[in-house]
C-alpha cells in the first residue's frame, strides 16, 4: 500500500481536498478553496455591497454576503433543483445555508490544520502543475 499523500502534497499535485454534504435538501459537494478562489469570494463579497461601506449593513448581512459567495465558489455538486439557482443567495431555507456553510468552514479549518502539520519539504517534484486545466476548471 502506497503512503498516503498529506492535505499540502495532494493540493500542490493538483488534487482538490472535497467533503460530501448529506441534507435533507439533497446532498452537496464542496471543495476546499485554494488561495484564487478565496480572492473570487471576497470580489463577489464587495460585488453584494453594491458600492456602499461595509458599515452600511449589519454583522449579520455581511456573514449571510460571505456564506453565500462562498457557496457559490465551492459547492461543485448539488441537487439538481440548486443547480437551477443562479446564487446561494437565491435560497431561502437559512437553515441549508447555515449547515453547508458550517461544513465547508469545518472543511477549510481541518485541511489547513493539516498543511500547518504537514511533512512535504518539497523534495518530490511536485508544485509544478501537471494538468493545470484541470486544476484551473470550475
Amino acid at each position: 500500500m502506497s503512503e498516503k499523500k498529506d492535505a499540502l502534497e495532494k493540493i500542490l499535485s493538483g488534487e482538490r481536498i472535497s467533503c460530501k454534504v448529506k441534507t435533507k435538501r439533497g446532498v452537496f459537494v464542496i471543495n476546499y478553496p485554494l488561495p484564487r478562489d478565496l480572492r473570487k469570494i471576497e470580489v463577489n463579497v464587495a460585488r453584494m455591497l453594491d458600492g456602499m461601506p461595509e458599515s452600511s449593513f449589519s454583522k449579520g448581512q455581511i456573514a449571510s454576503f460571505r456564506a453565500y459567495a462562498t457557496l457559490d465558489e465551492v459547492i461543485v455538486e448539488a441537487p439538481e433543483w440548486w443547480n437551477n439557482l443562479e446564487s446561494a443567495e437565491d435560497c431561502p431555507d437559512d437553515d441549508l445555508i447555515t449547515k453547508v456553510y458550517a461544513r465547508y468552514l469545518r472543511l477549510y479549518k481541518a485541511v489547513q490544520e493539516s498543511i500547518t502539520k504537514s511533512g512535504f519539504n518539497g523534495s518530490s517534484g511536485i508544485g509544478k502543475s501537471k494538468n493545470k486545466d484541470e486544476i484551473m476548471a470550475d
